[in-house]
């Protein structure tokens, strides 16, 4: 069970990093329009959704029990 705590701490501590990344490219695409960085915001959009996703998966997890 303490692995699943750390994994889930992990995912948690991934997805602040990338919502903090998506709100500082976000800033960054009202000066750039391009598409190489709309390109990098949407990737990085949907891993951070991907990363959500598990995290509910690893709480179903654990609280399953």
């Amino acid at each position: 069970m303490a692995g699943k705590d750390k994994q889930l701490k992990k995912l948690r501590d991934h997805h602040a990093y990338l919502n903090r990344k998506v709100a500082e490219l976000t800033e960054d695409r009202k000066k750039d329009r391009g598409v190489e960085s709309k390109a990098i915001l949407m990737r990085l959009k949907k891993t951070k959704l991907a990363l959500k996703d598990a995290m509910e998966k690893a709480k179903a997890t654990l609280t399953k029990k």
